[in-house]
């Protein structure tokens, strides 16, 4: 699965602060400034699988990257505007501003303006190189960072499976996926298919063939040319046959 997602995330306009202005809004904006051009760079690396600067980037990726917080910075006023940092939380504000009610303290016509601060693209940059470099349990140490700060963020969500399967770390599998879906509110139905249907090949991976089978319907009730749950349900055939 690793490698699906790269033409999504590399097309998302990199979105730059607006004006700085003086306190935490100037700092975050200058940190978020200073750090493009190097994730810009290591997009540029991953879309032509330069290996060589893969090993000379990451340090300098991963310096910046120990500096993140343990969370997604709250959103906070900036002058005429309230900005929020992180997209998943976007959502809930733009729709109380659409239903004109207030949210966390901040009125019903504030102007809410979502601010990429780059950390979710630095943790998917840092994951990805470590993943490429074979460094799976390093891939994996990040892309839970990643997560802690930006838990709903789609690709580094499906890069951490991609993970695990590498690991085969299959009954981490099961129980991160549904805790994601159940928190989810926009993923669209053939990428959940896709994560209910890597349930049921950690499920055969486990001997479980009965939830194998149940997660693959699952999928193909979401989506139902999906792939990943035709491939899981003729392995569970094979296996039945075979025992």
């Amino acid at each position: 699965m690793h490698g699906n997602w790269l033409a999504t995330i590399a097309a998302l306009a990199l979105l730059v602060p607006g004006t700085a202005l003086a306190g935490p809004c100037e700092d975050k904006a200058a940190w978020a400034a200073a750090a493009q051009p190097e994730i810009e760079q290591a997009f540029a690396l991953i879309k032509a699988q330069d290996k060589p600067g893969f090993a000379a980037l990451l340090p300098v990726l991963q310096k910046r990257y120990a500096s993140l917080p343990a969370a997604m910075p709250a959103p906070e006023r900036c002058g005429g505007e309230v900005r929020v940092y992180d997209e998943h939380q976007y959502l809930a504000y733009a729709d109380a501003s659409k239903a004109g009610r207030a949210i966390d303290g901040f009125p019903a016509g504030a102007n809410f303006v979502l601010t990429n601060l780059h950390h979710a693209d630095l943790a998917y940059a840092v994951g990805w190189i470590q993943y490429e470099m074979e460094d799976f349990a390093g891939a994996k140490t990040s892309y839970a960072k990643g997560l802690a700060i930006a838990p709903n963020q789609h690709d580094l969500i499906k890069e951490y499976v991609a993970t695990l399967l590498s690991l085969s770390a299959y009954g981490e599998i099961p129980p991160f996926i549904d805790r994601f879906l159940a928190s989810d509110r926009d993923m669209d139905g053939p990428g959940r298919a896709n994560l209910i249907a890597v349930k049921g090949i950690a499920f055969i991976a486990l001997g479980d063939l009965p939830g194998a089978a149940n997660a693959a319907n699952q999928a193909k009730a979401l989506d139902p040319g999906n792939e990943y749950a035709a491939q899981v349900l003729n392995l569970v055939a094979q296996k039945q046959k075979a025992n």
